[in-house]
């Protein structure tokens, strides 16, 4: 009987123990670690009332890492309102080792929970067939071209290779749909979707907000929070914008529901592999009748809600459209370079071909800023049907854009665009747009060919060459990225030939050349010449031989 009560006992101890033992869990570096929490009280709308302007989260997690290569790294995260009394941490841990945290509220059933994290890293393999296991998209900062091209948090260089997903978030649209958007994307050598998640998108369907802006839809927004996961899976960051450009924002929407919707944004997200955009469409000047200042604000903000440092920019509405005919910036360099929160600058060109023609004097007027920040289209002319505009086009802006010093470029086209799908579809409106399903315009030579592009530079270290346009001799298409003396790479838009002065070197000094002929996506013809003089070299195919020009790459090495 004695003996009994004893192994109860022990029973009971067992139980104690476990039941107020730390949790421990083992996860890799940036993966998404997430735990439920529920509050002790649940008021009307814990939405609103629990994301007060000035106010703090009701919960917060500080992480701090006691063992490991992030030893000392204290992270403290905010908690989101999940629905009923359901409230979540979402903790994104950026270095290995053993990770303790603890919950703070004011709130007697949310605060005090522990746990303890044992994160491993990936393997470079690993890393290597999935790129976000690098960590989040951030600006370079070595002594290198410092400010001139982003990087993952190691350091890894990042190259924007990006497509238009504008309202991929509406709630008709299928997982499947998108599945198989990502999976096209990412095998084509995409790295990033533009997407909303809009508290005001294109319509009811698209916003995640009700029309008083102070109800969250949170059935879609878990729905969203899947895609974003699943794109994350396949390498691709997404880049997020909660607003969208309307009339009267001031009025309609007010600046408490502007900032409460970002906070609550930020707080949902900020584990994920994604990058902020402060609104889309955005108007310089007068945005949504809001003043700069207040646009300033709202980024700072973001900024101090985030616990990790990502990058944040804005997508800016271009002169040509009545929205920009005030605020005539052809980038946000041009407004907003000089506000600490903007970490690099983006244009929109607009569509139509005088606009796309003006792609490299953007970029070059915004490179040529100081301090350097990485620039990039984030819309350009899109591949609207099939020819139109020709693929050579689309080349044009995501070469030229390169060459004169962007941090990399974004594709629109085809039924992407728009979401023009089966389960959605939008008809033309007043863009050309395919609207049968007889084409899978996710294969338009544009979009193979940007995608194209990504990989070709993947294949060198990109971020080592600047803009070196002075280099190009007596072609027309001035643009040449260069390391000099050691590699040269240039972009023939009429085909035609080149001569590269290497008479500083030594005539016994050679170097290898090979031409990518940009149509076909393919390399060409190669060989060696040597140093101590001018060097013409002229493409493969060229008029009158070749009836139809090319548009083609010619890269340049030093040959050890």
């Amino acid at each position: 009987m004695h003996g009994n009560r004893r192994i109860t006992f022990s029973i009971l101890i067992l139980l104690f123990c476990l039941v107020n033992a730390v949790s421990q869990n083992t996860v890799m570096t940036w993966d998404v670690y997430e735990f439920t929490l529920k509050s002790s009280e649940v008021p009307q709308n814990p939405y609103t009332s629990y994301l007060l302007e000035g106010k703090p989260a009701l919960v917060t997690a500080r992480f701090t890492c006691i063992s490991g290569s992030g030893i000392g790294k204290i992270i403290t995260v905010p908690g989101f309102w999940d629905g009923n009394d359901v409230w979540k941490i979402r903790f994104a841990p950026p270095l290995q080792g053993t990770w303790k945290y603890e919950t703070c509220s004011d709130d007697r059933k949310l605060r005090g929970r522990k746990g303890q994290l044992i994160v491993n890293d990936w393997t470079g393999d690993e890393k290597k067939a999935n790129p976000v296991r690098h960590g989040f998209v951030v600006v370079n900062r070595s002594a290198e071209r410092s400010g001139r091209y982003f990087t993952y948090s190691d350091g890894t260089p990042f190259l924007w290779i990006a497509d238009t997903w504008w309202d991929w978030t509406n709630s008709r649209i299928t997982f499947e749909s998108f599945k198989n958007l990502v999976d096209t994307r990412s095998s084509q050598g995409f790295s990033i979707g533009q997407l909303f998640f809009a508290g005001n998108g294109w319509g009811r369907e698209s916003s995640l907000l009700d029309p008083s802006f102070q109800k969250p839809d949170l059935e879609q927004i878990r729905k969203i929070e899947k895609m974003i996961a699943y794109a994350n899976s396949k390498g691709m960051t997404m880049w997020i914008h909660a607003w969208w450009t309307r009339q009267n924002m001031n009025k309609n929407i007010g600046p408490e529901n502007v900032k409460r919707w970002w906070r609550y944004v930020v707080h949902r997200l900020s584990a994920y592999n994604v990058i902020w955009v402060l609104a889309g469409e955005y108007n310089m000047n007068n945005y949504g009748g809001f003043p700069l200042s207040f646009w300033n604000e709202v980024g700072n903000l973001i900024k101090s809600e985030d616990p990790y440092e990502r990058i944040l920019g804005a997508h800016p509405t271009p002169p040509m459209w009545e929205g920009g005919a005030e605020a005539p910036q052809w980038s946000t360099a041009e407004a907003i370079h000089d506000q600490k929160w903007a970490d690099y600058n983006q244009s929109q060109t607009g569509h139509a071909k005088w606009c796309n023609e003006l792609v490299p004097w953007i970029i070059t007027n915004a490179y040529n800023r100081q301090p350097a920040k990485p620039v990039v289209v984030t819309e350009p002319w899109y591949e609207f049907i099939d020819g139109n505009p020709t693929p050579m086009d689309i080349r044009f802006a995501a070469w030229s854009a390169i060459m004169s010093g962007a941090a990399g470029h974004t594709y629109g086209g085809g039924h992407v665009w728009r979401a023009h799908l089966p389960e959605r579809p939008t008809g033309r409106g007043s863009w050309p747009l395919d609207t049968s399903f007889s084409v899978n315009t996710l294969l338009y030579p544009g979009a193979v060919s940007v995608g194209f592009m990504g990989q070709y530079l993947r294949k060198l270290e990109w971020w080592n060459l600047e803009p070196h346009p002075e280099l190009v001799k007596e072609n027309p298409s001035h643009f040449c990225l260069a390391l000099p003396g050691k590699e040269y790479l240039f972009y023939l838009r009429y085909g035609g030939s080149v001569k590269l002065d290497l008479s500083k070197y030594q005539s016994g000094q050679e170097f290898k050349f090979v031409w990518t002929d940009l149509v076909n996506s393919s390399d060409s013809k190669s060989g060696i010449i040597s140093g101590g003089k001018m060097v013409e070299l002229k493409c493969p195919e060229d008029y009158p031989e070749y009836e139809y020009f090319k548009d083609w790459i010619l890269h340049v090495t030093i040959k050890n």
